[in-house]
């Protein structure tokens, strides 16, 4: 039986589309919200065809907090292969206590129970922004030497102690693989994450980020994902990125491929300054979350590119191009559009 963390985020809903068309091992699903459930569920019915609609229904869901270790070890029992999507994701220096919690003693849960029942194999969703960077080149790939976080996001901090769960569980004895996908381009999930993309686009944003870094399909990733948990590669990580190139340049290509506007303005770095410092001058007078950090704008700014040899080598992965993903991602749009 596979069992996957997050099945109601953006990754878990995709892993369970392609799960209930290509697979055959019983599948059981963690979620926490109700209406995120009956989001992803609507999804999958949405777009699974017709022919394979009756795996929806044999989806066995299970209630449970990933920080919550009763109810996850009822959700362990009979488990082969794990899928660990859940993450949470925050901007704010409040969102940071939450992030580790969930990021670091989350994953601890799920690799120590995955060890405690004798798991066969444990996939890791992480991201590329713990990677380091080496000191005489702008190419980054699975070697990098990760020597200072302080110039790492948050996210990244605990997203990095996620992954060293991970890796001392493989000292344990638990066969774990780990994936670094760039940003995610995917269908739905319009509102949060990567998908934010999309709505400001669609909402006719006039304003682009400079920042350049890599760019993945979403299936593209889970097709990683199930290829390394069939295989007899363990121990091991593999940057997941399709293309290099803008924010700018991929916002003008959803533009085009949505009929919409694109963006024309670069956002301007002394006016997130002085957002920046006003919204730390109002918090002093508010409660609020502050969304915009020094990090934050180093980030907007920063011009990463990754190196995807490793995937394409040991697993013989063919990336979608970012217009053909864009498209793709158009002819969902228009069928979830109808359903909600």
């Amino acid at each position: 039986m596979i069992l996957i963390s997050g099945a109601t985020g953006f990754l878990g809903t995709h892993l369970l589309k392609n799960l209930c068309v290509n697979n055959t091992e019983n599948i059981r699903a963690l979620y926490r919200s109700e209406d995120k459930k009956k989001y992803t569920i609507n999804f999958l019915k949405t777009l699974i065809p017709a022919e394979f609609q009756n795996k929806i229904s044999q989806i066995e869901w299970i209630k449970a907090d990933i920080l919550n270790i009763s109810e996850l070890e009822q959700a362990f029992r009979n488990i082969r292969f794990v899928y660990h999507c859940a993450t949470w994701v925050g901007n704010s220096p409040r969102d940071y206590n939450m992030m580790r919690k969930v990021n670091i003693e989350g994953t601890a849960n799920m690799v120590n129970l995955s060890i405690a029942n004798q798991v066969e194999k444990f996939c890791h969703v992480s991201s590329v922004a713990t990677l380091g960077q080496y000191t005489d080149s702008t190419v980054t790939d699975e070697q990098a030497p990760r020597d200072t976080e302080r110039y790492c996001s948050r996210y990244s901090i605990t997203k990095f102690g996620a992954e060293m769960e991970v890796w001392r569980a493989s000292q344990e004895g638990l066969d774990v693989v780990i994936v670094n996908p760039g940003v995610i381009l995917g269908s739905g999930f319009f509102d949060s994450g990567s998908g934010l993309i999309f709505d400001k686009v669609l909402n006719n944003f006039k304003f682009y980020p400079p920042k350049q870094t890599g760019f993945v399909f979403i299936d593209d990733v889970i097709q990683a994902m199930l290829k390394l948990m069939q295989s007899d590669v363990k121990n091991q990580r593999y940057i997941l990125v399709a293309e290099n190139t803008s924010f700018k340049n991929v916002m003008e290509k959803i533009a085009k491929v949505f009929d919409c506007k694109p963006p024309k303005y670069k956002v301007n770095k002394p006016i997130l300054y002085l957002l920046w410092a006003f919204q730390n001058i109002l918090s002093l007078f508010k409660s609020q979350k502050t969304q915009i950090t020094l990090n934050t704008i180093r980030q907007i700014y920063s011009k990463q590119v990754f190196n995807n040899k490793k995937s394409i080598q040991d697993l013989g992965l063919s990336y979608t191009s970012l217009d053909e993903a864009i498209n793709l991602i158009f002819e969902d749009y228009k069928k979830l559009k109808t359903t909600t």
